[in-house]
């Protein structure tokens, strides 16, 4: 097929909001006894997330960000809602790396080895300069983007597996990433996508290598819909201009990938808005043709082998 986007949806269902069959209190996507660190836990889509895998029954959540009020304000309102789940915050910037393995180190000690890895965290300069092309964007907007987007999230990745592949402990990370991976939208910026993209396809080859390897790593990537955000907002748009989904939508949505259900597509991109009762009808086709990986558009008119 050709490639999805906003007019040609992977499903035949477009989702805007949630929906029963991603509920977070379905037995089947129970995330009992699991240890969840959500980096940007603390507010828009990282905090949706975080309240779903409450909602899943979690034993522990960690949110990381960097502004400890906004965290401590986060997890007391979690708290409330979710007096079951066990929350924790940690002020810590992804890309100071010393930073993030004292968390971890600290999260090994006095909580449990993490399961699930949520990477939320991202920078998108704001402005006149987050809505530049690439030809005037300044270099240090570009490199502040690949600080963050790629080396911050890579930092946290190498953190939360640890021993893990070498001990052949399962491990989930599911990537908020971003449909402009693969789709050119005139209003995003190119340094952000771009970003994006590279840290996305380092996940897509980390899965790769653990399944070769026989390592239980299951990685996931999927742009999360057009959410009304902090972050939105920051960038210059506004609420009316665009019918956005519903913040739910990606939240469930997590929840649901990291269930057994979704095992299937790990190592694959989706988005939140498709149908997952017609993901999973489509399972057989999505496994034999290998829909849903990034790579070059076109039909292979030769049968070579390249290797041996």
């Amino acid at each position: 097929m050709s490639q999805p986007s906003f007019q040609k949806s992977f499903t035949s269902t477009y989702r805007s909001g949630t929906y029963a069959s991603i509920s977070p209190t379905r037995p089947e996507v129970s995330a009992k006894s699991r240890t969840i660190v959500i980096t940007a836990g603390h507010t828009g889509i990282g905090f949706a997330i975080a309240c779903s895998f409450a909602a899943a029954g979690a034993s522990n959540i960690i949110i990381v960000g960097r502004r400890e009020t906004v965290l401590r304000a986060a997890v007391q309102k979690l708290s409330v809602k979710h007096p079951g789940t066990n929350l924790h915050y940690f002020a810590v910037s992804i890309t100071a790396e010393d930073q993030v393995e004292q968390m971890f180190a600290s999260i090994r000690r006095n909580m449990a080895e993490p399961d699930i890895l949520i990477t939320s965290a991202a920078y998108f300069a704001s402005g006149a300069t987050g809505a530049a092309s690439v030809a005037s964007t300044p270099l240090k907007e570009m490199t502040a983007s690949f600080e963050t987007n790629v080396v911050g999230n890579l930092s946290i990745v190498q953190a939360f597996l640890g021993r893990a592949t070498q001990d052949h402990i399962e491990k989930t990370i599911i990537d908020v990433s971003t449909c402009t991976v693969h789709l050119y939208l005139p209003q995003a910026a190119g340094a952000y996508s771009a970003s994006k993209l590279a840290f996305t396809k380092l996940l897509m080859v980390l899965h790769d290598e653990a399944r070769t390897a026989g390592q239980k790593l299951r990685v996931h990537s999927f742009h999360p819909g057009a959410v009304f955000t902090e972050a939105v907002a920051d960038a210059g748009h506004r609420a009316d201009v665009f019918p956005f989904d519903d913040i739910e939508l990606p939240g469930h949505f997590a929840v649901w990938l990291a269930s057994p259900e979704a095992e299937f597509l790990a190592g694959r991109f989706v988005w939140a808005n498709w149908d997952i009762g017609e993901l999973i009808e489509r399972k057989e086709d999505i496994l034999r043709q290998n829909l849903l990986r990034l790579g070059l558009v076109g039909k292979a008119e030769w049968d070579t082998k390249l290797f041996v």
